[in-house]
């Protein structure tokens, strides 16, 4: 089992390796030094908030990327079940797949009272560190979300310096 870290603004975002949907194999460390990157986990395939908030965060991936910010969905399930929630949502982004759910752990996004599954997104900004982060058990937090991460992440290309 994977320990988890304590995962906090400002820290060093730990890394994992995931399979996606595509069937590339992605690590989180291979945006370092390249691009922001905005993480959710989703709760449940169930659940239909964060289904709204993957599809907004579908239909406003060209922001994001314009921004300076990639999109990683993370869903606790086998690829069959990833391939089909990403299919249904049409989005322009794999789902990475953590059946056994250690990204999570690591994350401490365990299940809340063993029956709540946690939930969160997170910025981690081009040199590895979290940047921002939400923790929740309740998903109605994610409708109002994509906006929030958009303009968070306007916020952080103003803040570095632009390079040429």
């Amino acid at each position: 089992m994977t320990e988890s870290i304590e995962a906090k603004i400002g820290s060093l975002a730990p890394d994992f390796s995931l399979l996606a949907t595509n069937g590339q194999t992605i690590l989180l460390t291979d945006f370092r030094g390249k691009q922001n990157v905005i993480v959710f986990f989703i709760r449940e395939t169930t659940c239909a908030q964060c289904r709204t908030h993957v599809a907004q965060l579908g239909k406003m991936h060209e922001k994001f990327r314009e921004a300076g910010a990639e999109i990683i969905v993370i869903l606790g399930e086998d690829m069959e079940k990833a391939k089909e929630y990403a299919e249904g949502i049409e989005l322009p982004f794999p789902i990475l797949c953590d059946p056994d759910r250690a990204v999570y752990n690591l994350y401490e996004l365990e299940k809340y009272f063993l029956l709540f599954q946690r939930t969160a997104s997170l910025v981690v900004d081009k040199d590895g560190i979290v940047r921002y982060l939400k923790r929740t058990t309740m998903p109605n937090v994610w409708l109002q979300e994509s906006r929030e991460l958009y303009g968070f992440m306007l916020s952080i290309e103003e803040d570095q310096p632009v390079m040429q």
